[in-house]
């Protein structure tokens, strides 16, 4: 929620798409090797364009603007227990963030960007005791499937911590990465970004078979 200088309230949709996921890599990977909840983004969405490794562009900054501002104003629910009895802890990313504002000649409304910001201290905390190592570059190839993103991610979480094999169900995928109302669909139309996921993750071992995919103990996209 955006509120204006005039009391007047704009409801902000939740961060998505392809943006949103590089945006929230650079910022965590910025955190874990800077060792600094604060980050310096500039006063210019040109800047962070290319950190992105994204084309400048009219279109493309007021994505990279309106995204970023959704991720600061984001607040996540997390549910402890079950729909009898349970907690809920609210929690933000981003503590605290700067920004001035910037007036778009087509709709003459002034956008904030966001200039520096600082993680939550639960945020930067959890981040640091779980790392994930993710290899940009490679995250770059595939910004053009959202969900390739995030099954490369999955996969960097999951495989260098096995033990041993894991089997995964396609119904399990299908609660985890699914949008399809099918599993039928969801199984076709997984093949495809878990296909752009391996490509960019060479090291990752994983079996794919009649009842879903096998993990095998991989090294990691990176070297920590």
């Amino acid at each position: 929620m955006r509120v204006l200088d005039d009391g007047t309230r704009e409801a902000l949709a939740v961060p998505s798409g392809t943006i949103a996921r590089l945006l929230l890599i650079d910022l965590q990977s910025e955190a874990l090797e800077k060792g600094s909840r604060d980050i310096e983004l500039g006063p210019n969405p040109n800047l962070l364009l290319n950190r992105l490794g994204l084309s400048r562009g009219g279109p493309v900054s007021r994505k990279v603007v309106d995204q970023l501002e959704r991720i600061c104003r984001l607040t996540l629910d997390f549910k402890i227990g079950n729909d009898r009895r349970a907690i809920i802890v609210n929690e933000r990313i981003v503590e605290a963030f700067e920004y001035t504002s910037q007036e778009d000649p087509r709709t003459k409304r002034r956008t904030p960007m966001v200039e520096r910001l600082r993680l939550s201290e639960a945020f930067f905390n959890e981040l640091r005791r779980h790392p994930i190592p993710v290899d940009r570059a490679a995250i770059a190839d595939i910004q053009n499937s959202p969900r390739a993103i995030d099954i490369y991610l999955f996969l960097a979480f999951r495989l260098p911590a096995l033990k041993s094999e894991t089997p995964i169900s396609w119904t399990a995928l299908w609660r985890q990465f699914g949008r399809e109302k099918l599993l039928r669909t969801f199984k076709a139309e997984f093949r495809e970004p878990l296909a752009l996921a391996l490509a960019a993750y060479r090291e990752a071992k994983v079996e794919i078979g009649d009842r879903g995919l096998v993990l095998l103990p991989s090294p990691p996209p990176i070297q920590r």
